[in-house]
């Protein structure tokens, strides 16, 4: 165990990778409090670069160690955390990187907590969950957390490393943004969303790798938008409800989804069979390599859920009547238009939505070029992307 720790622990570090002033300047101003720094996101968004990247900018002793190293296949439980600091006892800050890896390890990081060891713990973990639902409330109070996202389109464009075609097809990954040869590019992301699939959900959660479960994941991934109900999905796919239910439950965990219910100040009528929720991939070059037919459409509405759920994750639905609203979120209704003719439907749903919600105070086409109204806000799809 020691010779693994010792071959697979960093602990000099130089500011490799490009800098993400916008997580980074968050994330250290935290590092001066006693609380647990937690970092998620979708496996390959750059988390790895981020936490090694903030070990080069502070001058405290800091150590870098990633569980998912094959070298520590064998070693997987609390005595590898104990060996850890056994190796490094005068250090100061720990980063551990996909820890959920290492079962019990929110009981051990409390312990070392509450008894104040002054060792400051920054982990990081592919999931959303990263806690066990049964030790999910061991680190309340005791955390800070941060979301990490593949590039967003302002971090390309400030960094001149593509443009809206590519973003929308390809998406923020940052090494499938770096390179620039398209069929390697569909390479990285079919390999990302095999990865994912067996490190995020097969061996979490202990399930046979089936072809039922990878068609699910697929048909979800390459219709994204796609508003139904778990027992509509297992219907579609032959598959028992409480197993399609589970198996959307994994694929937002493991960030390769995420879902916009439907608004309603009833909690009821929320969830009733016919408000399905709809259901996005969190990255667009996902839809693209898993698609046989791409539809620019869904593509630039899946731009703006993605921009939407990323600022914030707990206000974002969807809404519908007669006709549909495709995103409200704080106070703001917003229909997204791809084509260069805006349909009579997208100003009837925002039309209907203001005579039956008074409190929302804001309502937005977004399209694709700039349009002048007195009724509505119109925004160029770029313009929004990039703000």
């Amino acid at each position: 165990m020691k010779e693994a720790i010792k071959n697979v622990a960093i602990t000099k570090f130089t500011q490799k990778g490009m800098i993400r002033k916008e997580y980074l300047d968050k994330i250290e101003t935290w590092l001066s409090r006693p609380e647990i720094i937690i970092i998620k996101g979708i496996r390959r968004c750059g988390k790895s670069t981020i936490l090694r990247q903030i070990a080069s900018r502070t001058k405290k002793k800091c150590v870098y160690i990633n569980f998912d190293d094959y070298r520590f296949l064998q070693y997987l439980n609390i005595s590898l955390l104990e060996e850890v600091l056994k190796e490094f006892p005068n250090y100061d800050y720990y980063f551990f990187d996909e820890i959920q890896k290492i079962k019990g390890f929110e009981s051990w990081l409390r312990t070392h907590y509450d008894i104040e060891s002054h060792k400051k713990f920054i982990i990081s973990g592919s999931n959303i969950s990263l806690f066990a639902p049964s030790l999910a409330t061991v680190l309340t109070g005791r955390n800070i957390t941060f979301e990490i996202f593949p590039f967003s389109y302002s971090e390309i464009k400030e960094k001149k490393l593509g443009n809206i075609r590519e973003y929308l097809l390809y998406g923020g990954f940052p090494e499938v943004v770096l390179e620039k040869d398209i069929e390697k590019k569909k390479l990285l992301l079919l390999q990302y969303f095999n990865d994912i699939l067996l490190r995020d959900i097969f061996e979490r959660y202990s399930i046979v790798a089936t072809q039922q479960f990878k068609a699910l994941a697929q048909y979800m991934l390459s219709n994204t938008g796609l508003k139904i109900s778990p027992n509509k999905l297992a219907k579609e796919l032959g598959i028992n409800p409480r197993s399609a239910e589970n198996y959307l439950s994994y694929l937002i965990d493991a960030y390769l989804i995420f879902e916009v219910p439907f608004f309603s100040y009833s909690a009821k009528t929320k969830y009733t069979a016919g408000r399905a929720s709809k259901y996005y991939t969190l990255d667009n070059g996902l839809t693209t390599v898993l698609s046989q037919r791409i539809s620019e459409g869904h593509l630039f509405e899946a731009l703006i859920a993605q921009k939407l759920r990323k600022n914030n994750k707990d206000q974002l639905y969807y809404w519908a009547d007669k006709n549909e609203v495709d995103f409200i979120s704080e106070g703001r209704a917003i229909n997204v238009v791809s084509s260069e003719k805006i349909p009579e439907r997208e100003y009837k749903g925002l039309i209907e939505l203001k005579e039956k919600k008074k409190h929302i105070t804001e309502f937005i086409l977004i399209t694709k070029e700039k349009v002048v109204s007195k009724e509505f806000t119109h925004i160029p799809i770029e313009e929004f992307l990039k703000k």
